[in-house]
């Protein structure tokens, strides 16, 4: 009960603010003409090339920087929390992946700079190893995305751009917080020190960016020998040069993150010595890119690059295990290029654009088993070429997009995909904007070399998962149908605000889904959770997102809905997968008074699990967490920080999932923090 009482206050907050906002509505006055907020967002995700916000035929969510900056603890986990349909689910390693319209990370193409990232467990990218450091924006994508992006978009992209500076700086922050209730005692402080430094040789900025992040482990009770999260350590450390030279565009990038983890997972038998599960992972990636753009007279570009190369090659290697160790090592090289043409008047009323590319991918993976030093997976490779292209005809008061793909995989032969979306205006008024984007396209995703290879062997962690060699690669059909209203209010005792609200409607048909099934003969015979990769002939995933926003003077508030209904070819819910979710925020921001602060909830009931798992049925399915996140520039160089996170300690009981119930609370701990930076 205390779960629904603590939402339905956060609720009437904003339900309230936004009852006021309408009514404000009634008495508005004309007001001049101008861009929404909203209209000043550059994204390029939707159609690869820059576009006004409201002008992207392709709907896009978008979090800014400074946003980011305020919501994650060194990595970006936690600010994709803040986007609706988005849920963000912790894994047994104690990373974070997402799903997004039903379909898990697996098929969720997570991009950083417009580029892929390695995923170090299935086809999941780990988002708690992404820094958080010098974000320009998020852009998510919810949805197919097949045709622009390729293989593991058929649920939708998140690409992470970073910021570019032009002048020189330094700026240095440091954070220490604690688990309250949970702590373990020898360990109880995390800290986070993050550097940041920009320095300008003539027209080149060279940038270093670095991050220790130290998380310490947290429990329920007093016995530590078995711990539910691990104590963490990160570095990511980033060094790079930008520029330009005779009109092109040329970028460098080289990173470096190290991760180690450790967890308590019980006493080894016979012996009183605590036994861990550990893993340690060292990741090398190198970004090289060179393009043509449009500068202005002061040398600052001004637009997106005419055409563009990119390469990125990445080296991932991860030993982890508890008794019997394993080392894998994981390589992801990547040549990709696209050119950029337009016609802005091709007709006294429309223009045109053409977007066409290419792209040359690898994958290689190798196992190596070190107490036996047998190598399991023997040198595994892929290859991939693919091609796209995309017309955009843009009229004054819609748009139409059409997109194809093809792509020759080295294991899987030849795959294609079609997309047709279209953008309409329905009200173009001065201050009112209602806009409907609509699509239907096709997705596919081939499976990687981990799904049909890997050995999870996590036996200290009471589970096991191995691949499937026979697996097919996934396809689907989708469509999806975006509403959004947008409207600039003047109100006598409000000022001038702004609503916008969207209504999103889903239905994907999708065959072979990969997922994970439990072996119940393994299971039982090595008294452990074994999993087992296989393809789900059928699978229909269908649903809707409502959300409200309104932003005024100071204050903005938000709250989403989403519903997911998943389901397979019998009928049975697909795991994991919640049927409802509200998230709902209230914030302030105050520049004069460098004042930024948000308190937001994030709420999901009736999660789908496996029967023959939990035998015992269900202890709790349902959670609510509520965070609090602030910070506030004391002077012009000094800013200070303050959060609470999972305010009311909602937390799984481990006790009732190891007596067979399932529970749906994710493994959290309530966290306090507190911390400062300096700009020199």
């Amino acid at each position: 009960m205390k779960t629904h009482y603590y939402l339905a206050i956060v609720t009437v907050l904003n339900l309230g603010l936004f009852s006021n906002l309408v009514n404000a509505n009634n008495t508005k006055t004309e007001v001049d003409s101008r861009e929404f907020s909203h209209s000043e967002t550059i994204v390029v995700t939707g159609t690869r090339t820059p576009k006004l916000l409201s002008n992207s035929p392709i709907s896009v969510d978008v979090i800014d920087g400074a946003v980011v900056g305020l919501l994650s603890q060194g990595t970006v986990a936690q600010a994709l929390n803040f986007v609706p349909g988005v849920v963000v689910v912790r894994n047994e390693k104690d990373g974070y992946s997402v799903q997004m319209q039903g379909f898990d990370g697996d098929n969720v193409l997570v991009l950083l700079n417009g580029q892929p990232l390695v995923a170090p467990t299935g086809a999941a990218v780990d988002l708690d190893q992404i820094s958080a450091q010098d974000i320009q924006q998020i852009e998510v994508i919810r949805g197919a995305a097949s045709v622009m992006y390729g293989s593991s978009a058929m649920g939708g992209v998140i690409n992470i751009i970073t910021r570019k500076f032009n002048e020189n700086r330094l700026k240095i922050g440091v954070e220490i917080g604690r688990f309250t209730n949970n702590t373990v005692d020898d360990e109880s402080l995390s800290h986070l020190v993050t550097i940041n430094g920009n320095v300008m040789t003539g027209d080149w900025n060279n940038h270093l960016n670095l991050s220790l992040k130290h998380s310490p482990s947290f429990d329920y009770d007093n016995d530590h020998t078995s711990t539910p999260a691990g104590k963490l350590d990160k570095i990511f450390l980033n060094l790079g040069t930008n520029g330009a030279f005779n009109n092109l565009t040329i970028n460098a990038e080289t990173q470096y993150f190290k991760e180690e983890k450790q967890k308590a997972v019980g006493i080894i038998p016979g012996q009183n010595i605590n036994n861990y599960y550990i893993s340690d992972v060292e990741r090398y990636q190198v970004d090289l890119g060179i393009g043509k753009a449009v500068f202005n007279k002061h040398k600052h570009e001004i637009a997106d690059t005419s055409w563009k190369l990119n390469t990125r090659l990445v080296e991932h290697e991860e030993t982890s295990g508890s008794s019997t160790l394993r080392k894998a090592d994981i390589g992801l090289y990547e040549v990709n290029g696209q050119y950029v043409w337009s016609a802005p008047k091709v007709t006294d009323d429309a223009g045109l654009e053409l977007v066409a590319g290419g792209l040359i991918h690898f994958d290689t993976l190798a196992q190596i088993n070190l107490k036996s030093d047998v190598a399991e997976i023997d040198n595994k490779s892929r290859r991939s070429v693919e091609a796209f292209s995309q017309l955009n005809w843009i009229y004054d008061d819609e748009q139409y997009l059409f997109g194809i793909r093809v792509q020759d995989d080295s294991d899987f032969g030849g795959h294609g995909a079609l997309r047709l979306s279209a953008m309409y205006d329905l009200l173009n008024e001065k201050t009112d904007s209602l806009k409907w984007r609509l699509g239907v396209g096709q997705g596919y995703r081939v499976p990687t070399l981990k799904e049909r290879f890997y050995q999870f062997d996590h036996s200290a962690l009471g589970y096991k998962v191995y691949g499937n060699e026979d697996l097919k690669p996934e396809e689907s059909l989708s469509f999806n149908s975006t509403l959004t209203y947008q409207s600039t209010i003047d109100s006598n005792w409000l000022g001038n605000f702004e609503l916008r609200s969207e209504l999103n409607v889903h239905y994907t048909k999708a065959d072979n889904l990969i997922d994970l099934f439990t072996d119940l003969e393994k299971s039982i015979d090595e008294d452990l959770d074994i999993s087992v990769y296989g393809n789900i002939k059928e699978a229909t995933l269908q649903g809707f997102e409502l959300s409200f926003e309104t932003q005024f003077d100071y204050w903005f508030s938000q709250i989403n809905y989403s519903y997911l209904d998943a389901r397979d070819g019998n009928d049975k819910r697909l795991e994991t997968r919640p049927y409802h979710q509200i998230k709902t925020n209230l914030g302030y921001s105050d520049i004069n008074a460098g004042i930024d602060a948000v308190l937001y909830a994030v709420y999901q009931i009736d999660e789908a699990f496996d029967n023959e798992q939990f035998t015992n049925g269900e202890e709790n399915n349902s959670w609510l967490t509520i965070d609090f996140k602030s910070s506030w520039q004391y002077t012009e160089q000094l800013t200070l920080r303050f959060s609470i996170e999972n305010i009311f300690d909602q937390h799984a009981n481990l006790s009732a999932q190891q007596a067979l119930k399932f529970d749906a609370r994710p493994i959290s701990s309530r966290f306090i923090s507190i911390g400062a930076s300096y700009q020199f």
